[in-house]
């Protein structure tokens, strides 16, 4: 009788053991699945208020269509930090655009989760000359063959001068197969004025 309730409880026991060490090898694997992932919270962005390094704004680059605007840096006007971008047009002529962007290549946030871009603009004599053109901020989600997956944008509103405010756009369902995130802030074409930009920086949600 003894040895039959010494045999029950050894093998209630190993039981036991065998269902912790399942628990605890699937909590294990869950874990290094989502180590291949950005956590949720994180920001993706490098030098997010410019001012990392003395003499550059990397890896901030700017892109101009058409030579009648100016992009740059300047030290007089900022949000945060101790510099801001810039895209200037003075012409209406021509149809064009200029950009700053960087772009993302470190590990992909997980299937499903938010992105939300944001950035500090400063407007001076802004006026858009048609409805749907102002400054505006850019998501791209790109394969690895460098095409677009996935865009979602946001357009400001304001016009003449106007202080720093936060601009947003939200990506929702970040897609399986991701390879890069481009992140964007620039001045559309049929837009006159001055655009500054600060605090650029892209959230896990």
């Amino acid at each position: 009788m003894k040895k039959s309730k010494l045999a029950y409880h050894l093998t209630r026991g190993g039981m036991r053991l065998k269902n912790i060490f399942f628990i605890v090898s699937i909590l294990l694997l869950v874990s290094c699945e989502d180590e291949d992932f950005v956590p949720r919270g994180s920001q993706l962005l490098l030098n997010p208020n410019l001012s990392l390094y003395e003499d550059s704004v990397l890896p901030w680059t700017s892109t101009i269509i058409r030579n009648q605007f100016e992009t740059g840096v300047t030290r007089e006007v900022f949000y945060s930090g101790n510099r801001s971008l810039f895209i200037e047009n003075q012409d209406s002529t021509e149809f064009a655009s200029a950009s700053w962007s960087q772009t993302y290549t470190g590990p992909m946030p997980k299937e499903g989760s938010t992105l939300e871009l944001m950035a500090f603009i400063k407007g001076e004599n802004i006026k858009s000359l048609r409805a749907d053109n102002n400054i505006f901020i850019n998501l791209d989600i790109l394969s690895s063959n460098g095409e677009r997956i996935q865009s979602q944008s946001a357009i400001n509103e304001l016009e003449g001068d106007f202080d720093w405010y936060l601009l947003k756009v939200t990506l929702d369902n970040f897609p399986a197969d991701a390879k890069s995130i481009g992140a964007s802030v620039s001045l559309n074409s049929w837009v006159l004025g001055k655009a500054y930009f600060d605090e650029i920086n892209l959230y896990v949600k």
